[in-house]
């Protein structure tokens, strides 16, 4: 059987529904109301075309329920269809990343997902590279799982991520579903798509949820398939699932990609720069992958120029830019979903004074009450644009702490920072102690 003969896979699950039900092709026949040769020719696929009365009567014979019903009738319209209707092909996984490197531990711990493993969630910071890993990890798996495996991009970092109804249609057009028999009730579609993976062994990548709601949707019913969810939170309200939280790459990997991406404009004398580099870069893929495309591309700049640009903290951001790559605007994107109040702590993190902070000094720093500003914390430490460190602390990464003093000064204005100042020093508004301040604060 092949995604291109449709038709035995009606057959075969007319069979097993027949079994399940406890019923001989006779027994099926008399509740049907459909000859015993043709139900015959149609669970060995030589009836290729069953007419939709007989299905239906063959369904209420079988006594499915909803789910099972919308899989069986789509079997046969499948069926029905001419040889040259392909499936539309929507949906195929990405190519992998040149210079892929860095992950092995987490690579293998994706690929221990066996089919069947019905969820599994890569979480972390912008730029920690899930969608790449998730790519990378299911092109080494895609040879588990017979039926394919789907990628879909649910656009969870845009003002309006995909919908679940349009996020349903491109997955059964990638099953084969054509659009006129695509039902217009996206409960009806999330059905129709759950009846249709479970009993394939299908692998289905969705990068870059939103949220849980997004996501729930899509989620088939456990079977013999599994679903990859790439996310900037934890989605923590997703039950059951399987979790891979991802960090910084270590010293070690991080030169070895940017030697990976290097190639053989590389030589041994760059290895201190290149170890330096990777030390501005804070060890996060997306940096690396920005400087490691700068050296490889450009003409220009050496490794040790690009080591010196980079220990300039005033220009790390800047220089941590290649054609549509930008380590600045995956924050921005961050940014630009808080509400205020997460705004307003994260540019002020800028100002704390050491490299950690509690509810109590976000509170300090916004003026908010301290239930706001514990909440306002433990929302930005789920988006990851905080890295939770002990107890209750969390901290900024160098250029995370980099991206928020630009926020903090593009957005208040000096009065407003002199006065988180004089919080934090304890002093009275107009008092001159500018000694006192945090080091390297605005």
């Amino acid at each position: 059987m092949t995604p291109q003969d449709p038709a035995p896979r009606f057959g075969t699950l007319l069979r097993l529904r027949r079994r399940a039900a406890g019923l001989t092709l006779e027994e099926l026949s008399e509740r049907a109301g459909v000859s015993v040769r043709a139900i015959g020719d149609m669970e060995r696929g030589r009836s290729r075309s069953p007419q939709a009365r007989t299905v239906s009567s063959l369904a209420d014979a079988l006594r499915l329920d909803a789910a099972d019903r919308a899989a069986f009738t789509e079997a046969a319209r499948a069926g029905r269809r001419r040889p040259e209707e392909p499936a539309a092909g929507w949906c195929p996984l990405p190519p992998d990343a040149p210079g892929f490197t860095g992950r092995d531990a987490e690579t293998a711990w994706l690929l221990r997902a066996s089919p069947g493993t019905p969820l599994t969630v890569v979480s972390g910071a912008p730029g920690t590279g899930k969608r790449v890993l998730a790519v990378h990890a299911a092109r080494q798996a895609a040879d588990r799982y017979r039926d394919g495996c789907l990628f879909l991009d649910l656009r969870g970092l845009d003002a309006a991520p995909l919908p679940a109804d349009e996020a349903l249609l491109r997955l059964l057009g990638a099953q084969g579903v054509r659009g006129r028999d695509v039902p217009a009730d996206t409960e009806e579609r999330a059905a129709l798509h759950r009846a249709l993976l479970r009993d394939r062994r299908t692998l289905l990548v969705l990068a870059d949820a939103a949220d849980e709601s997004q996501v729930r949707p899509l989620l088939p019913v456990p079977g013999r398939g599994a679903v990859w969810v790439t996310a900037r939170r934890a989605l923590t309200g997703l039950e059951h699932a399987r979790r891979l939280p991802l960090g910084p790459l270590s010293a070690a990997s991080a030169v070895a990609m940017l030697g990976a991406l290097l190639g053989s404009r590389g030589t041994a004398a760059d290895a201190p720069a290149l170890a330096e580099i990777a030390g501005h870069c804070g060890g996060l893929p997306l940096a690396l992958r920005v400087a490691g495309t700068r050296l490889a591309t450009r003409p220009g700049p050496t490794v040790r120029d690009l080591a010196d640009r980079l220990a300039a903290r005033e220009r790390r951001l800047g220089e941590l830019r290649a054609g549509d790559l930008s380590v600045e605007s995956a924050f921005a994107r961050s940014y630009a979903l808080l509400d205020d109040d997460r705004r307003l702590l994260f540019r002020r993190l800028a100002l704390a004074p050491g490299p950690d902070v509690d509810s109590d000094l976000a509170a300090l720093l916004t003026g908010l009450p301290a239930h706001l500003a514990e909440q306002s914390l433990d929302d930005l430490v789920e988006l990851g644009l905080l890295v939770p460190v002990r107890g209750d602390r969390a901290a900024l990464t160098d250029l995370l702490r980099l991206f928020a003093e630009r926020r903090l000064r593009a957005e208040e204005n000096p009065e407003e920072i002199d006065a988180v100042h004089d919080r934090l020093t304890g002093r009275r508004p107009g008092t001159d102690s500018d000694a006192t301040r945090p080091n390297g604060s605005p």
